[in-house]
């Protein structure tokens, strides 16, 4: 490799793509978003995902940075083979299919790697994060969906058909709400944001506190989990409740996973666990609960180290990683 080497990835979400350059340390050089806009369909996602490619190697070029591939995270499994999304990715309407690999690889004429959004974020916190110095860890991603990565013996587990690590769609309830998955009570349907949002909301219908009062100004159309979280390092008890009971939720998926496969740690990534105000912790004390003590005994929670700059981090190793 070059001086001038760097890592391109793209971490596509259901809400923003995130996209940016690293150095070999994992440094990040560069990095930017832009909105998703998926309510626009697959196909403008994809015209838009190429376009911020093409940005991204005129921004490398630019800074005389040398890059032998891009990588693309995305929701829903990949075949890494083809770079083709083959299961179902409920928060991206017609997702499944997209030939994301063929496309970027042929409009950018380089190597393009392509694998599950949180995988990518699974190599990024073992090579630079929280999983740091671990043989085998569990990663779960809470934002706009929930989803996992398993790493296994320093490698990622991608599973016989490339779907490992659909954590969020691990039934809780099966007499539960309805997932877009199409499912009944996922992890998902629980703790995503939205869910986080309309618990709220309904707790605070009629009977709002004065920390939210404050905090949203008086209008219920203001809360957002950023404002959730606000109120909760206020001690509001209501988003004390209603992040406790997240955190349960989480648990309680969470807990069949670790008695599975006894990992050294669990890392916990993505808007959710950036919110802080003890939410990782209080996952930890509950999974402790419910899982077998002997699997629990050395366990470590923590949260992600990367934070919302994880999936493009890993999407960018991607191509020395995947084996």
């Amino acid at each position: 490799m070059s001086d001038n080497f760097a890592y391109a990835g793209i971490d596509i979400g259901g809400t923003n793509i995130k996209y940016g350059l690293i150095d070999r340390s994992g440094k990040i050089l560069f990095k930017e978003h832009r909105p998703s806009l998926v309510s626009k369909g697959a196909e403008p996602l994809m015209h838009l995902v190429t376009n911020i490619a093409e940005s991204l190697m005129f921004h490398a070029a630019e800074d005389d940075l040398h890059i032998e591939h891009l990588g693309v995270g995305t929701p829903g499994a990949v075949d890494t083979k083809t770079g083709t999304v083959i299961g179902p990715s409920p928060n991206i309407k017609g997702w499944q299919g997209m030939e994301i690999g063929r496309i970027l690889s042929e409009r950018l004429n380089m190597p393009v790697t392509i694998d599950n959004d949180v995988n990518a974020t699974a190599l990024a916190e073992l090579k630079y994060g929280s999983g740091a110095g671990f043989d085998s860890m569990i990663c779960v991603a809470i934002g706009t969906g929930v989803g996992g990565g398993i790493i296994l013996n320093g490698k990622l587990w991608r599973g016989a058909n490339h779907t490992a690590g659909e954590i969020g769609h691990i039934c809780i309830d099966p007499n539960g709400p309805l997932c877009a998955c199409g499912a009944h009570g996922c992890i998902e349907v629980y703790c995503k944001s939205a869910a986080i949002i309309e618990r709220t909301r309904k707790h605070l219908n009629g009977n709002m506190t004065d920390n939210f009062k404050k905090i949203l100004e008086g209008d219920i159309d203001n809360l957002s989990i950023r404002k959730i979280f606000t109120a909760l390092k206020k001690g509001d008890l209501i988003a004390k409740d209603v992040i406790e009971e997240t955190a349960d939720f989480l648990a309680i998926g969470l807990s069949g996973v670790v008695n599975l496969l006894n990992p050294q740690i669990v890392v916990i990534g993505g808007g959710v666990a950036d919110g802080g105000g003890g939410f990782v912790e209080a996952v930890a004390a509950k999974l402790k609960k419910r899982a077998f003590s002997s699997a629990t005994e050395n366990l470590r929670v923590a949260k992600a180290a990367l934070g919302n700059d994880a999936g493009f981090v890993g999407a960018g190793i991607l191509g020395e990683t995947l084996l």
